[in-house]
């Protein structure tokens, strides 16, 4: 009888298999800390009667998070906060709900020896069209382009364009006279981050050239004596926008200056847009789009925008990122969970709700037929290890107790 005793005991405190240690329904639901956009509309955004999140990503989360066995804690996250989660992990959130674009520089970021191994990246849920709208009429647009005075310097920083342009249209003070040098605070993203994908290897001429078929030129009848510039804007910590600041500056003509902007958000680029003093736009299409639609709506006013490079673009693969920090298994069971929602239909579902009659794209199209799992694949997740698992001859075991 003692023998019998002692060997219960002993094998009580044996390792044991996940599934066979407690069912997912008796474990407590733990809060996960979701970071949210508030105007990434139509993929997430917030009402502001409201104050509830909506949007196609925001209901994929949700769900996603539910089917895994958790619940949502939101956070809101701007474009500052984001970047620095993307760069470092700072924010410790265990899912940014974001249309965020795969880039081997993220990937590498989030590898074992980067500065956020704790990262990874989910199943790709997206693929949007990366490109610009620019103003119909330009030459109604002085802050945004046009010529610069005789008296500019040669070869003038944007920083010294953007503090002239606080007088355009207007008499600067008698005093007042080009300052030297680029001006701080005046140009580029705060976010450290560069994509280091295509466009980085071949430059922004060739890479602007082959993907929106427009030619960065010397604006017709412009001669050496006379200086130009074009003001364009992007949101700051998006992938197009990196680019841009990492490439345009050595790109500029001496007597013709672009000079990108790097904006806090869609709401705020939107409305330098429409106030004539974006001369282009970057970003998302889906998203400009919106912004724009809804600046309109809040504004009774109207925007033309010309969309003639909407055929063409970036290929922009979105995903979610997700933290292994506090939960280590839970980005294994929010990616079974996507999985899961292409195979049954949900995400075919939600699409059709948010985007209703748009036409997927070969590319869209292409990734949800890849997503959904065949019928009979057991999509049913394990349940979940109370505390942290560990590997023991390539099985997941949960520690006793």
């Amino acid at each position: 009888m003692r023998a019998l005793f002692a060997t219960l005991v002993f094998v009580a405190f044996l390792p044991h298999p996940c599934p066979e240690v407690a069912q997912a329904d008796t474990l407590p639901t733990e809060r996960l800390t979701v970071g949210v956009r508030d105007d990434a509309r139509p993929f997430i955004w917030r009402d502001p009667a409201t104050k509830d999140y909506l949007g196609f990503f925001w209901d994929i989360c949700t769900e996603a998070v539910q089917r895994a066995g958790y619940h949502v804690q939101p956070e809101e996250v701007d474009a500052e906060k984001r970047a620095k989660f993307l760069t470092t992990g700072e924010g410790d959130f265990d899912l940014l709900c974001d249309p965020t674009t795969i880039t081997l520089r993220r990937m590498q970021n989030f590898a074992h020896n980067g500065r956020a191994p704790a990262l990874e990246f989910s199943p790709i849920v997206f693929v949007a069209n990366g490109s610009y709208v620019q103003l119909k009429r330009v030459d109604d647009a002085p802050k945004a382009s046009g010529r610069l005075p005789n008296e500019a310097p040669n070869s003038p920083s944007c920083g010294q364009i953007l503090q002239w342009l606080q007088y355009a249209g207007d008499r600067p003070p008698e005093n007042w006279t080009w300052p030297a040098g680029t001006l701080p605070g005046n140009q580029g993203a705060k976010s450290t981050e560069v994509d280091g994908g295509d466009a980085t290897a071949e430059g922004l001429l060739e890479w602007l050239e082959r993907r929106f078929d427009f030619t960065l030129r010397r604006p017709q009848g412009n001669s050496e004596e006379t200086k130009t510039f074009e003001i364009w804007g992007y949101v700051e910590g998006s992938t197009i926008g990196e680019t841009l600041e990492a490439q345009i500056g050595r790109r500029s003509q001496g007597n013709w200056v672009i000079c990108p902007i790097a904006l806090p958000s869609h709401t705020k680029a939107a409305a330098e847009f429409c106030a004539h003093r974006l001369a282009r736009y970057f970003g998302d299409l889906d998203i400009i789009k919106a912004a724009l639609t809804e600046h309109r709506e809040r504004n009774g006013s109207g925007c033309a925008a010309d969309n003639s490079s909407a055929n063409v673009g970036t290929y922009e693969p979105y995903a979610f990122v997700l933290s292994s920090h506090r939960f280590p298994d839970f980005p294994e069971r929010l990616t079974l969970a996507l999985y899961e929602m292409f195979g049954d239909g949900t995400i075919e579902r939600l699409f059709a709700g948010h985007f209703p009659g748009a036409k997927k794209s070969q590319h869209l199209s292409t990734l949800f037929r890849i997503n959904s799992i065949p019928e009979g694949t057991d999509t049913r997740l394990p349940p979940r290890c109370p505390v942290a698992p560990y590997e023991s001859n390539a099985r997941r075991y949960c520690p006793s107790g």
